[in-house]
Order: structure tokens, then C-alpha cells, then sequence
């Protein structure tokens, strides 16, 4: 199950690392696309690219693993974590929760830019 699917990308990669069939969830308008791409690279039944949020979509079976690239600058702003850990429900009983990424390191190095700061102040 391809969490947040975008373009697809990471579905195909699925498939090309060996999975038989994935489930590319995604929200936004951008599922068209993904469907054109499919079809074009003619994965159509390989990939089925189900439109809408996770929460509130279903899938006609169990999956073996979540893909997803959930994050955004500093990790989390893109708020796709909280979809991505609610599609364990997604998961077939007894799999192992492989979600892949499964971890991540940020690295930090403080810095000043005045001009920054004041900009980020005015919109305040």
C-alpha cells in the first residue's frame, strides 16, 4: 500500500523490487496523473491507484507492507505521518508492521539570518 502515492513512483519502484499487485492511495487531483501513468507504463492491474484519504478509503484486501514518503522540511510538516500510521489497518494479520521508511535522522545546525527572522516576524 503506497501511502500519499503522488506520481506513483514509489508504487512502481514496489513492483519492480517484486511486489505482485499495490494499492496507490492519494488524495489529491494528482491521482489522474498517477492513473495515466499506469497505464502508460501499462501496469493497470498491477497498480491500482485508489483515489482519496486513506482514513476514509477500502481496499478489497489485506496488505503485506505500507509504503509512504510521509515527510516534509524538518521531517513532519508535510502531515502525512498521522495518515501514514493509521493505514496499519490496512496491514494483514500476523504481517510483521513494515513501513517503509521506518526510521529517519535529522540533523540540526543552528544559524541567523536577520533578514529572515523579520520576514518570519511581519507575518506574525
Amino acid at each position: 500500500l503506497d501511502v500519499g502515492a503522488g506520481s506513483g513512483i514509489l508504487s512502481f519502484f514496489a513492483i519492480q523490487a517484486g511486489a505482485k499487485k499495490v494499492y496507490a492511495v492519494e488524495a489529491s487531483n494528482i491521482a489522474r496523473h498517477c492513473e495515466q501513468l499506469v497505464r502508460h507504463n501499462k501496469m493497470a492491474g498491477r497498480i491500482i491507484v485508489v483515489s482519496g484519504k486513506v482514513e476514509e478509503i477500502e481496499i478489497p484486501e489485506p496488505v503485506d507492507v505500507l509504503i509512504s514518503e510521509p515527510m516534509g522540511y524538518m521531517l513532519l510538516n508535510e502531515r502525512m505521518l498521522e495518515s501514514y500510521v493509521h493505514a496499519r489497518k490496512f496491514l494483514r494479520p500476523g504481517a510483521v508492521p513494515c513501513m517503509y521508511p521506518a526510521t529517519s535522522n535529522l540533523y540540526i545546525a543552528p544559524f541567523n539570518d536577520e533578514a529572515l527572522y523579520m520576514e518570519q516576524q511581519n507575518k506574525a
